[in-house]
């Protein structure tokens, strides 16, 4: 619980309207959510692209709420809602999607001015890169009696607090403001001293964490993604350097470093990112040490930490970290030259908050397997096949050339099967892209469904195949609408030494037709396509071979 009062001193502006003598009003909860309001409730209007929260305010205070928080003039919404602004006080903020950020902070007491918080954003690797960043700081903080550490995660995944899951939804992006400090507020009880927050640009646009007092900001990269809804490149930049800019607002905690931490590799970041923490520095004239990571002789750009002596193995990958304080070996269980990256972003954020080499070394090889991210099926076919989050053109390339020596191990032939679709009402750009990278790199294309929301599912299916079409032939590639179809087609027609993969959905626990989320997992289809297969390959006469679904 609150006080009105702590609420409105919390708030970064706002217009009071209201006698002081609620002041002394207590708030039991803050939403955005007018079904979810409840006596004592703090209602927040925010607008939307749907719904306008303003909309809402009388159905809010019917259900009991004591104060509500909007940006539309008393003048305009006083006629819907009885007694705003009188009995019920109103505050007019330039922003609520902001000011609802910091009012659920001041309603669980500041749970991050209390934690060491590193935020990750990026386009790609996220996830696996918080993932990791949670394994080093639990090894660097575990006991006996507490083998899980004193750290906490939120990602788009879900959250972990001190290795217990917790879920955060069906889809994939930073949770709600209300959620976040609901999740930092259990970490502080839980006795975590590090909390690990994946930040998305439409969680940063949309403000959920602007409450989080950061102390580390790492970027994976910056690539081709969400211009649907950010409208421009520039755009999409500015919505993630937002974590950056967090960095200068935080209050100082005693004894916790701060870092931005840069991957000086990815042209699409690290010049606008350093241009940004210049900007942030003369504006307020705090100076955050920067520190860039990247595989050494790639770019001309002076790294703070640099992979060296990398050496690749079908289930594992080794490497030299050289950093500021010497070197260390690290060996990890992900494969692929972009968990190279991730693991380096993810130790020089270690490094930066003082964390000992040891640590990062034990933290990156204990690192589970993380759901969706080259997450191998295995029902002991003698093929490999794969659920990989993979979504944008970068990524679905980066994939695609991580498998490729994969494929027909054992001296056998192989091919490389990919299966995707693209989102609709989503970028439409990267549709023909991905077509393109997979026709050039994959040996056979399924395209199929991925959330096609209220768009035509073919006319997405043509634009992914007019990519194609550039590097394969009509024996190269299927359409096929119904993606569980779509599955047990790249499952039945996989041979020893191949390798079937289904991108784009990954942890994904729905799939979007229409307006309405359906039920779904890419590993369920795939274990059940598998399990199809080996039934049918068991019921086949001796010396035939079944026939496919």
């Amino acid at each position: 619980m609150v006080t009105l009062y702590e609420v409105l001193n919390s708030l970064p502006e706002g217009e009071a309207i209201f006698s002081e003598a609620t002041l002394d009003l207590v708030i039991e909860d803050v939403t955005a959510d007018s079904r979810q309001v409840r006596p004592g409730s703090l209602f927040v209007a925010v607008p939307g692209g749907r719904n306008d929260g303003h909309r809402f305010i009388g159905a809010a205070i019917a259900h009991g709420a004591v104060a509500v928080i909007g940006e539309r003039p008393l003048s305009e919404i006083e006629a819907e809602a009885s007694g705003i602004g009188r009995t019920v006080p109103y505050l007019r903020v330039g922003n609520s999607r902001r000011a609802l950020a910091f009012a659920c902070a001041a309603l669980h007491a500041f749970p991050s001015r209390h934690l060491a918080i590193v935020g990750v954003t990026g386009t790609d690797g996220k996830t696996t890169t918080s993932s990791i960043l949670e394994s080093i700081l639990r090894a660097a903080t575990a006991t006996k009696d507490a083998p899980a550490g004193e750290v906490g995660v939120i990602t788009t995944v879900g959250a972990r607090i001190r290795g217990e899951e917790i879920d955060t939804g069906l889809h994939v992006t930073t949770p709600d403001a209300p959620e976040v400090q609901r999740f930092l507020r259990a970490m502080v009880d839980a006795g975590c001293r590090y909390a690990v927050v994946e930040s998305t640009s439409h969680g940063l646009h949309q403000q959920r964490v602007a409450a989080v007092d950061f102390d580390v900001a790492a970027v994976t990269n910056i690539t081709h993604e969400h211009l649907d809804y950010h409208g421009s490149r520039e755009a999409y930049v500015a919505a993630k350097a937002l974590l950056f800019r967090a960095l200068f607002a935080s209050p100082p905690k005693p004894g916790v470093p701060r870092a931005a931490v840069l991957n000086a590799d990815d042209p699409g970041s690290y010049d606008a990112l350093r241009t940004v923490l210049a900007e942030e520095k003369m504006r307020s004239g705090f100076d955050i040490p920067v520190r860039s990571y990247g595989i050494a002789g790639r770019s001309q750009m002076p790294l703070d930490v640099a992979v060296e002596h990398i050496a690749y193995d079908a289930d594992a990958t080794r490497f030299d970290l050289r950093w500021w304080g010497g070197c260390f070996s690290i060996d990890s269980p992900l494969i692929g030259e972009f968990n190279v990256y991730n693991v380096a972003c993810a130790a020089t954020a270690a490094l930066a908050l003082g964390i000992d080499p040891s640590a990062i070394q034990r933290g990156v090889k204990a690192m589970p397997p993380v759901l969706g991210r080259m997450q191998r099926i295995d029902a002991g076919q003698p093929f490999l096949a794969i659920v990989d989050f993979a979504h944008t053109p970068v990524s679905l390339e980066r994939a695609l050339t991580t498998l490729r020596p994969l494929v027909g191990r054992g001296g056998q032939d192989g091919r490389l099967i990919a299966i995707f679709g693209s989102a609709g009402l989503r970028d439409r750009e990267k549709r023909y892209l991905m077509g393109r990278i997979s026709g050039r790199l994959a040996d056979y294309t399924i395209i199929t469904a991925e959330d096609p929301r209220t768009e035509d599912l073919g006319e997405i299916c043509r634009e992914i195949e007019r990519g194609v079409r550039e590097f394969a032939g009509a024996d190269r590639y299927a359409i096929i609408y119904d993606r569980s179809e779509a599955i047990q087609a790249g499952v039945d027609m996989a041979q020893p030494g191949d390798v079937v993969v289904a991108f784009g959905k990954g942890h994904e626990r729905s799939m979007c037709f229409g307006e309405i989320e359906y039920p779904w997992s890419d590993q369920e289809a795939m274990r059940t396509a598998l399990q199809l297969r080996a039934q049918r390959e068991a019921a086949a006469p001796p010396g035939r071979d079944p026939e496919p679904s």
